[in-house]
């Protein structure tokens, strides 16, 4: 009788540590996405996430910002089926399904480029806790600047890879769960391209959203890797705004984006010559510049006074090295940014 009694508190005491040290398990009732949602989120400088295992920490506490005016809106797609979900930030709309246990990618829009995936992309399936792993195959079709044929075709592989103590500069959590997902695809259009891009995010109980994110680009030519882009992202849940109702009416575009419209940059990738067309809605004086991925100018045009209507402007980018560029537009004395990518 003893005997049983301590096999018995043995295995009561063995349950306990198990469940005191199980990992968090995304579920589909606390991570879906969910129309109403509304979240800010702070760019930040890179941070490595370092090595997959349990029991891991990582510290996060100092990070030094780049953009404080990120804002990720979720909204239903189609108001008649609540299963298509859009995530609309950075002007750029990104459609989901979710359904029953999963959530697919169907595709995405924005000033530029529409795609549509011809084969959805499964994105997630739950539950998801540590060590579980999805794939998925994906294909898609799409235009550029309304003239440029698009093709999308590649593989995601999804993996709850780590699990640990993550400190953010305003919150500790102690038993989040990393999950990694590694996107190979090649874009074919004007120019060929085949890219990694690896996202890296941290869940924590009770927050359907990742509080922290690392995000890096990766190109494959000529059998030899290049990162041209990478960053994270701090999400503060305090700014989560759960629920409500989204119209994109109700966004405020900003008074550059009221003047400086419709612009297209093509080719971008960019071997030799970057061309903007942009239409002004009154008279303005217009000048781009180039930075590198430390700020530094390395190419600009003249300051013109161009005219209400359309315009355009021709950037040589030959002379420069792979990777990702800033272009800034100079409206008056107002500036925007964009991304350019250097092949």
């Amino acid at each position: 009788m003893k005997h049983k009694l301590l096999i018995l508190i043995f295995y009561l005491i063995g349950s306990m540590i198990a469940f005191g040290q199980a990992s968090l398990k995304l579920t589909k009732e606390s991570n879906y996405y969910q129309a109403g949602d509304s979240l800010y989120k702070y760019q930040v400088v890179y941070k490595d996430p370092g090595s997959s295992g349990q029991e891991l920490e990582w510290d996060f506490s100092h990070l030094q910002t780049i953009n404080e005016n990120y804002q990720l809106k979720y909204s239903y797609a189609d108001s008649l089926d609540t299963s298509l979900i859009c995530g609309t930030e950075h002007r750029t709309r990104y459609y989901f399904r979710q359904h029953a246990d999963s959530v697919w990618a169907t595709g995405f829009e924005n000033y530029t480029t529409k795609m549509d995936y011809t084969t959805p992309e499964l994105r997630m399936v739950f539950p998801f806790s540590y060590s579980d792993t999805l794939f998925s195959r994906f294909e898609g079709e799409g235009i550029y600047s309304n003239m440029l044929t698009l093709k999308l075709k590649g593989y995601t592989r999804t993996v709850a890879d780590a699990s640990g103590k993550l400190i953010l500069p305003d919150l500790k959590v102690n038993n989040a769960l990393r999950v990694h997902s590694s996107r190979h695809y090649t874009e074919t259009g004007k120019d060929s391209m085949e890219m990694t891009l690896d996202t890296y995010s941290w869940y924590a109980k009770d927050i359907r959203y990742p509080v922290f994110e690392s995000i890096k680009t990766t190109i494959h030519r000529q059998g030899q890797d290049t990162t041209v882009f990478r960053t994270s992202f701090y999400y503060t849940p305090e700014e989560l705004q759960y629920g409500g109702s989204y119209d994109d009416s109700e966004e405020v575009l900003p008074e550059i984006e009221k003047i400086f419209t419709e612009a297209t940059l093509y080719p971008n990738p960019v071997v030799n010559d970057l061309r903007i067309d942009y239409k002004l809605t009154r008279n303005a004086t217009i000048w781009f510049s180039i930075h590198n991925n430390i700020g530094q100018p390395m190419s600009r045009t003249i300051q013109r006074k161009q005219s209400k209507g359309w315009n355009s402007e021709i950037i040589h980018m030959g002379h420069l090295l792979q990777g990702t560029y800033t272009l800034y537009v100079h409206v008056d004395d107002m500036v925007m940014s964009r991304v350019v990518v250097k092949k």
